[in-house]
């Protein structure tokens, strides 16, 4: 098992970390750098690409080494995978050499159990890297090496530099990784690598997208304590916001800052909801609002460019609306790319390796009570209980006579019902199945109802000040705006009678 925290570095900071404190006082120095040359192999198909896999033969002077990495998982730049590595007699691989550590029965094993897959591989992408690493034992006891790493990654399609850091551990636990990320982060401006060097040479070979995340059911066991449930329901949360980073830097698909910035509100939700037994670290929430407002500004331009205007055209209009959307379009693209900014920025990184480290070291028992303690330790089900009457409670108060609601009154029961809905797929698997089902469908109409009034607040707002920056979209803004206000208007009695629906309904136990 290869555990490995990787992070990306302008080639010119390198000697910073070199320098850096923490190294110094290393009782084993950084090596000589030294040459690795990686060459990975694969089938005219890229088969072992297609089942996550990467082959590699690595010379490191007369020695060749065989490696082959399948599929794991990597979360804040930690990847956590199975590695097969072994000497290999010349400069290809053999594949027989793996057939005692891979089952036949996986679409991997297969490759590798085929006598006919051997004799079809051929060198597809070659890593040149110039590493030097240093040997760390921390006061913990927990080992790793830091490794400083300087290349290129070439194909016959192109080639791509490589400057990074990667710390792999090698006896102890993951989040020490973390701690060490954090101290070098205070000499160098280190940021998440969301690619491994199999990644990139694979980008040069194939035009793969990122496509968007969404959030995975939250599965709690009945048997979970509080704290329990709070940790898989924070982890399941950093799984959709970093499943989606990668995504957001690529900028292919403009669903992906939706769905990281649908995991930041789910992860400030879950840690709301927690609060009162588990306090966040102080500054954790104005970090998550800064992230969150970046990939906003991206969001809402892409909202009106996208459905709001589409409803505002109705098929008519066309050419008064073109410039707007051409307007709004260009303004969502210049906000993507301040969005991938903050993504690949040293404060988000601080923020991811904090967070983690918080997490898997459970920072939150610090200077805890015996009381305290225990409260954590209650069972989950009761407290999940107790939080979803508060919630419903809270939403009934602030939905009173919704319809007719200012929008500044209407936003808040919005948020409020936001609040509701996360909470209940949080615990919905300590629930009744159809009472979950016959709740989430009626607060998931009511929502839909909402959220497409605020698209419409929200984008009045941003019409109204479009005109100042793009003159030429000045009739067509108008246009849009009357025409949304009227679409508002008209849902008022549809409104009532979603919300007449929910109000019957008790929240599932």
């Amino acid at each position: 098992m290869e555990r490995e925290l990787k992070l990306r570095i302008p080639g010119e900071d390198l000697d910073k970390v070199r320098h850096a404190p923490l190294l110094a006082q290393s009782k084993s120095a950084a090596d000589a750098p030294k040459l690795l040359t990686s060459t990975y192999f694969d089938t005219p198909e890229l088969a072992f690409h297609w089942c996550s896999a990467s082959l590699r033969v690595r010379a490191v002077g007369n020695e060749r080494l065989q490696t082959l990495k399948l599929e794991g998982s990597a979360q804040a730049g930690l990847f956590d995978r199975d590695e097969f590595e072994m000497p290999v007699d010349g400069d290809t691989p053999d594949l027989t050499l793996l057939q005692g550590s891979i089952s036949a029965d996986t679409a991997c094993g297969k490759l590798i159990h085929d006598e006919a897959t051997g004799g079809r591989l051929k060198p597809i992408f070659v890593t040149r890297i110039n590493r030097s690493a240093v040997a760390l034992r921390l006061p913990s006891g927990d080992e790793l090496e830091i490794a400083l790493d300087e290349g290129t990654v070439d194909a016959d399609s192109g080639s791509v530099p490589i400057a990074a850091v990667e710390l792999e551990l090698k006896n102890g636990v993951p989040e020490s990784l973390y701690g060490v990320a954090l101290e070098l982060l205070e000499t160098a401006p280190l940021c998440i690598d969301h690619l491994s060097k199999a990644d990139l040479g694979y980008e040069l070979l194939v035009a793969e997208h990122s496509e968007a995340v969404k959030a995975q059911p939250v599965q709690l066991s009945k048997r979970d304590s509080v704290e329990g449930a709070f940790c898989s329901i924070t982890r399941n949360c950093l799984d959709q916001v970093h499943a989606n980073e990668r995504g957001v830097v690529s900028g292919h698909d403009p669903s992906s800052v939706h769905q990281m910035r649908v995991g930041l509100r789910r992860l400030r939700s879950a840690l709301d909801l927690f609060a009162e037994v588990i306090p966040a670290y102080p500054g954790l929430d104005e970090e998550l609002r800064w992230i969150a407002s970046e990939l906003g500004a991206a969001r809402d331009w892409e909202v009106l460019a996208g459905s709001t205007l589409e409803h505002a055209g109705a098929n008519r209009n066309a050419d008064e609306i073109l410039p707007v959307r051409q307007a709004c379009e260009q303004i969502a693209v210049n906000n993507r790319q301040s969005a991938t900014a903050a993504v690949e920025s040293v404060r988000y990184t601080r923020l991811v390796l904090q967070l983690a480290l918080w997490l898997n070291r459970r920072g939150w028992r610090d200077g805890m009570s015996d009381e305290q303690r225990e409260a954590i330790g209650s069972p989950a089900r009761q407290f999940a209980a107790d939080v979803l009457r508060g919630r419903h409670r809270k939403l009934i108060k602030r939905g009173k006579g919704l319809a007719d609601l200012d929008d500044h009154r209407r936003h808040r029961a919005r948020i409020a019902a936001k609040k509701v809905r996360y909470a209940t797929e949080f615990f919905a698997s300590l629930c009744a199945k159809r009472a979950v089902r016959n709740y989430v469908d009626a607060l998931t109409a009511l929502q839909d109802d909402l959220g497409w009034r605020n698209d419409a607040v929200v984008a009045d707002q941003l019409l109204r000040a479009l005109p100042r920056t793009s003159p030429e979209a000045a009739s067509g803004a108008a246009f849009a705006r009357g025409y949304l206000a009227s679409r508002v208007a008209a849902d008022h009695q549809t409104l009532r009678k979603l919300w007449k629906r929910f109000r019957r309904l008790s929240p599932p136990h």
